[in-house]
């Protein structure tokens, strides 16, 4: 039956089609990062954008020098595209594609239809041209027969026709209550070592121990500066609910040394790419980066996050001799494209007979999360 089912996905994914921006003016939903990163390419490639939609609209009526407009205040769009310039984690955008459908636009324009616009190039975690995508899916179809239930494999096929067509309407279930906490994990019988890759301001350990986890040892890595002061107040909070932790600021890789890191950006702080636009905002520093395997040994029970930004390569990489300890695994899929496949190959090689369940925890794609458990 998987088969058959990925044959169907397969499919669907021939069958859509990026149609681009028809040469009607459009506007631009959503005013923050995103949207005015693809305004500005929109633009730079000579298209009109009249304006931006935002919820905002009222209290700044001008971003980037368009005018920025409040749903309610938007006229006559008959002649109108609508371009989706959402790209959040933690919202919902089916009640926007809803007003979207029901206002009157000339086209509903998604992120993917966007390449289909010469010359329009844009970098955003996973999203891609469909092309790359369609090119890797005998690596995907394998990924998805590793996959161990029939929930997973579901997700995967949805994960797929979404970020081919990004029309939210194609999106995956969100379970976000669940991340790094779903019941199938073996965390919650025995007291276990939790290493927290891009602790942030350790938000996870506090779910964690909402769930009941015993969690012996903590030992957090974050790079960012101003993550780290929250991080060190989390640790003071909870102090007395974890047996030792250790604060490491530092990025987790394949080698020790230093890099560029791109900091003062939240949770999306992120080791600088090679290429590729740099994060708007934040400051630029070193930071040192350090292999897991030459940085901490530990034994028993131990539960790995990998939340940091598509150093999650690197970081496996860095960890074979911990990976053959055969620990418990969550490891973010959606920082690159890429990794969606190339991840659960590298773990296939590093992890003895592992066991694999894939869960959608955000919203536009994100917090697509591999769990990877010892068979």
């Amino acid at each position: 039956m998987s088969d058959i089912d990925f044959s169907a996905c397969r499919r669907t994914i021939a069958a859509l089609a990026q149609g681009g921006v028809p040469e009607a003016e459009c506007y631009v939903y959503g005013a923050g990062g995103f949207g005015r990163r693809i305004a500005r390419e929109l633009r730079r490639l000579d298209r009109t954008v009249l304006g931006f939609i935002d919820r905002t609209g009222r209290d700044r009526p001008s971003v980037d020098g368009l005018p920025c407009l409040h749903p309610d205040d938007l006229g006559d769009v008959s002649a109108t595209a609508y371009v989706h310039g959402l790209m959040n984690h933690a919202t919902s955008p089916a009640s926007v594609v809803a007003w979207a459908e029901t206002r009157g636009f000339a086209h509903l324009c998604f992120p993917a239809d966007l390449y289909a616009i010469p010359g329009f190039a844009i970098e955003s975690y996973w999203l891609t041209p469909a092309q790359e995508t369609r090119t890797h899916l005998d690596a995907i179809e394998a990924f998805h027969q590793a996959l161990e239930d029939e929930e997973s494999r579901a997700i995967l096929r949805q994960l797929l026709i979404y970020r081919v067509s990004t029309d939210p309407r194609d999106h995956p279930a969100v379970t976000a209550a669940e991340a790094y906490v779903p019941a199938f994990l073996p965390i919650y019988t025995r007291p276990l070592t939790f290493i927290d890759g891009g602790a942030f301001t350790g938000d996870t350990l506090e779910t964690l121990l909402a769930h009941c986890v015993a969690v012996a040892d903590w030992i957090a890595f974050e790079p960012d500066s101003g993550n780290m002061e929250a991080l060190r107040a989390t640790a003071r909070t909870h102090r007395t609910l974890v047996g030792s932790h250790t604060l490491i600021q530092a990025g987790l890789s394949d080698t020790n040394g230093l890099v560029r890191f791109e900091e003062g950006h939240g949770a999306a702080s992120r080791i600088a790419p090679p290429t590729g636009i740099a994060w708007a905002g934040g400051s630029t520093t070193e930071l040192a980066v350090v292999r897991l395997d030459d940085t901490i040994r530990r034994a028993g029970d131990i539960y790995v996050k990998l939340d940091i930004e598509g150093a999650e390569i690197d970081a496996l990489q860095g960890m074979s001799r911990l990976l053959a300890q055969r620990p418990t695994l969550a490891v973010s899929l959606y920082h690159r494209p890429a990794d969606l496949w190339e991840i659960p190959r590298l773990i296939t090689a590093l992890y003895d007979r592992p066991r694999f369940r894939l869960r959608q925890h955000g919203h536009h794609g994100f917090d697509t999360v591999l769990y990877v458990m010892p068979g």
